[in-house]
């Protein structure tokens, strides 16, 4: 039996970079993605759409100022009746240690100028906001006064780091959940693609998320983006 990944979980902040680390892992998901049959995923190389950097160092820019506003995750940073602040914000980093010898060759380069002999490189990436997307409304609002949420805005594995990674997107989601707990909040909610016969949604159905309903989001005049929202409860 394979040995199992430890992972060390951090803050994202810009400070470290973790931004343009965060878009690295995104592309590095591209070729995984067509080996699978799921290239309508994503028909773009994110760090080549101005949008998409920006949008990654916005998140991790507003969970930056949310652990300033809200230093600890607790009941107490809740809004009246229980309702997470619409500013509320988490990103994090799995990183897992590595010696110099075992770093993947897609990774060998960058890490290599790093002094000592075992390095900790940063394979997954998780991004959790007190409110939701305006695109999965239809199905979900804004944040829901009778039934709080967490909602999931960004999960990623970095694939340059092959069976490194391995695990730290399950890992973040069960450090999301615990967010959820020490919130004194039910419930843990996201969204995902749905196209491909619904593979990434078995993938979240099989981590304790399971689909609550579907939407749609244009991309042109012929074609839009399938997706699916997901709910986990505590």
């Amino acid at each position: 039996m394979a040995p199992t990944n430890v992972f060390r979980f951090r803050p994202a902040t810009i400070a470290a970079g973790d931004d343009r680390w965060f878009v690295e892992a995104w592309d590095s998901t591209l070729p995984y993605l067509a080996s699978i049959g799921s290239t309508s995923q994503w028909q773009y190389v994110p760090s080549n759409l101005p949008g998409a950097v920006s949008k990654v160092k916005k998140m991790v820019t507003e969970s930056d100022i949310s652990a300033q506003k809200y230093p600890t995750s607790s009941p107490e940073v809740l809004e009246d009746g229980a309702v997470p602040p619409l500013d509320w914000s988490k990103a994090y980093v799995a990183e897992i240690d590595v010696k110099k010898e075992n770093l993947p060759a897609a990774l060998a380069d960058k890490y290599s100028n790093i002094q000592g002999d075992v390095v900790a490189i940063p394979v997954g990436a998780m991004v959790l906001q007190g409110k939701s997307p305006e695109y999965v409304r239809a199905v979900i609002p804004e944040q829901d006064e009778k039934d709080p949420f967490i909602f999931l805005a960004f999960l990623m594995t970095d694939h340059r780091a092959g069976g490194l990674a391995k695990g730290s997107g399950s890992a973040l989601l069960n450090i999301a959940k615990e967010e959820v707990k020490k919130l004194g909040l039910k419930r843990l909610c996201g969204d995902c693609w749905r196209g491909n016969g619904r593979r990434l949604v078995g993938y979240y159905d099989g981590q304790g998320l399971k689909a609550i309903g579907d939407f749609d989001v244009p991309k042109n005049e012929q074609d839009s983006w399938e997706g699916a929202v997901t709910e986990w409860r505590a």
